[in-house]
């Protein structure tokens, strides 16, 4: 397939929003983009009505590749992000947080992979998470090896996480364009969720097994209204994709999606069971998704809540559990046993299991 006229071919958009981020924090992440092994990009830079020094920050900057993009009010940061996708003139499109550190090679590395695979819309790679001093906290944040794109639909039922990590993102752009797809204005938070939603309906999302980002938590990124927003949102595109099988995110079902959507295996709960035969047998009429793959992939989230309580149950109430899982929920709990008993315990999101 050729790229499209309009986007300078090998050209890299990268796109970041600013707003009152911390200097020390900020000047990291753009001079984590200026020293970039590949060089063939433009850095828009959209901040979002900054009231602190940030934005002399950035203004300080003399580099021809920067464009700097002045909202006149706070305009948050979905509608900043597709301010500056309209902008950019690049064949791909970095994502980057104002306050995360790219790796000298992340563009190198995305740019050679898409280049490679023009079926795929997006890539992420693994990340680096620190802390607010610049020390890791961990690795793989959120970050897993899609299968395939069926199976990663229907984890997306369930939530953003563990999923592409926003600021890790490239994306295609003739592609996000040919399937006008962009950002939901209506969502101020869990945009990334939202768009791929979007993204996995058309083409092939995907993650590159490389650390090629750090992802920066510290305790002024979230607050607890913006938590509250994001949750909220999260439920909102949640439902959107429950609309498709016909079924509502109700006051008695929120609890056990809850509990799926950030794993929260302890507690065995027949209600929990019983909200996944009914997205089963929705699913069975309504054909949304690979009936085989849905099938797994919840049955073995319920083996996970099942394996957590036998652990730490009496004989009977084992023999009781048991009773309540299909043949398939067996196998897998089996499965998570035996791999315990190895020192295995890396969770698989795609398919529910260890």
């Amino acid at each position: 397939m050729q790229t499209s006229q309009k986007y300078k071919k090998g050209l890299v958009s990268v796109v970041m929003s600013n707003y009152n981020t911390p200097v020390h924090y900020l000047k990291l992440s753009i001079d984590s983009v200026l020293t970039q092994t590949y060089p063939n990009f433009e850095f828009i830079i959209i901040d979002d009505g900054s009231t602190d020094n940030s934005l002399e920050l950035i203004k300080s900057y003399d580099d021809p590749r920067i464009r700097l993009i002045c909202n006149e009010s706070n305009l948050g940061l979905t509608k900043s992000l597709n301010l500056g996708i309209k902008l950019s003139k690049g064949e791909f499109i970095a994502r980057m947080d104002s306050d995360d550190i790219c790796y000298p090679e992340r563009f190198e590395e995305q740019v050679a992979y898409l280049r490679a695979n023009e079926d795929v819309i997006v890539c992420g790679s693994w990340v680096d998470v620190i802390d607010e001093n610049g020390h890791k906290k961990q690795k793989h944040g959120y970050c897993d090896v899609i299968p395939d794109m069926e199976s990663y639909r229907i984890c997306l039922l369930f939530g953003n996480n563990p999923t592409i990590m926003h600021p890790s993102a490239m994306i295609n752009h003739r592609l996000l364009s040919d399937y006008h797809i962009a950002y939901h204005e209506e969502y101020r938070y869990a945009q990334d969720y939202r768009l791929w939603i979007s993204c996995a309906k058309h083409a092939s999302c995907t993650i590159i097994p490389k650390h090629l980002i750090q992802y920066r938590r510290h305790n002024k990124a979230i607050s607890a209204a913006k938590r509250k927003g994001q949750t909220d949102c999260a439920y909102r595109i949640i439902q959107e994709q429950l609309d498709a099988l016909h079924l509502r995110l109700t006051d008695n079902v929120i609890p056990f999606h809850h509990r799926l959507l950030y794993r929260n295996w302890d507690g065995h709960d027949l209600k929990i069971k019983e909200w996944l035969k009914t997205i089963i047998r929705a699913n069975r009429k309504y054909r949304v998704y690979n009936q085989k793959k849905l099938k797994k992939i919840l049955w073995n989230k319920w083996a996970m809540i099942c394996y957590k309580e036998i652990e730490h149950s009496a004989f009977l109430t084992r023999c009781y559990i048991i009773k309540t899982m299909p043949v398939s929920s067996i196998l897998t709990m089996l499965k998570l046993h035996r791999n315990k008993k190895r020192g295995v315990d890396t969770y698989n999101p795609y398919d529910g299991s260890i």
